[in-house]
């Protein structure tokens, strides 16, 4: 199975290929204002570098959110235009949920108690989502939502924390004014492995089409958590 992958919710613009469940090519940019210009041009790289040609995808996976508002409308339509044009499957992955895979992928540094990616939602606003280990498997504690710090840090309680995404800067500066207890509770993945990731997308995408999931072209909408108002 071939499934391409798309990630913009973030100032990450990036495409994969995976093939079988192996990853085949990936392609990233992490710069803002880009995602328009360039994720076609990402697509096509992956594509060439993978020796695989469009009309042999399966699927189109499509990072649907939360995330950038505009970043997940330019991925979005991007994901439909090359479904309708190959007669493939879209397959819509919640943002959230394949960014926390990352560590299911490649392991924490050591277990904490939650593990919550977390995306920066302009303002003391972070998009996030509560994951508990079952196993080997990261499951969520409730949906994905859109919380202040101080909500987010309130209903973490006393169980010890890891922070995977771009908001973890921002919680950080807010530990700085909570009591040393209150921050030692709370790890943070940094750098790279930090970002959200089309392999991630990918992967996940090609697990939803063999258990059957497709996603309507016509009617699938971004998963933006925060009501999306059109300037007039």
């Amino acid at each position: 199975m071939i499934v391409l992958g798309i990630e913009t919710a973030t100032t990450v613009c990036a495409s994969a290929v995976v093939v079988d469940g192996s990853v085949a090519a990936e392609a990233m940019l992490d710069r803002r204002n880009v995602h328009a210009e360039k994720l076609l041009t990402l697509v096509d790289e992956v594509l060439r570098r993978s020796g695989r040609k469009l009309g042999a995808v399966d699927g189109i996976a499509v990072s649907i959110g939360p995330g950038s508002f505009t970043g997940l409308r330019i991925g979005l339509s991007v994901a439909k235009g090359l479904a309708y044009a190959v007669g493939g499957a879209l397959i819509a992955v919640p943002t959230l949920e394949a960014l926390v895979s990352r560590i299911e992928f490649h392991g924490p540094p050591s277990r904490t108690d939650l593990v919550v990616p977390m995306l920066d939602a302009r303002r003391d606003e972070v998009y996030c989502q509560f994951f508990v280990w079952r196993g080997e498997q990261l499951l969520p504690e409730g949906d994905a939502r859109d919380l202040t710090l101080s909500e987010m840090v309130m209903q973490a309680g006393t169980r010890t924390v890891t922070v995977i995404g771009d908001a973890h800067r921002k919680l950080a500066g807010f530990l700085e004014h909570l009591s040393a207890e209150d921050r030692q509770r709370f790890r943070f993945i940094e750098g790279t492995a930090s970002q959200c990731s089309a392999v991630s997308v990918a992967l996940i995408g090609e697990r939803l089409l063999k258990e059957g999931r497709r996603d309507d072209p016509a009617t699938l909408e971004p998963r933006y958590i925060k009501e999306f108002f059109l300037a007039r």
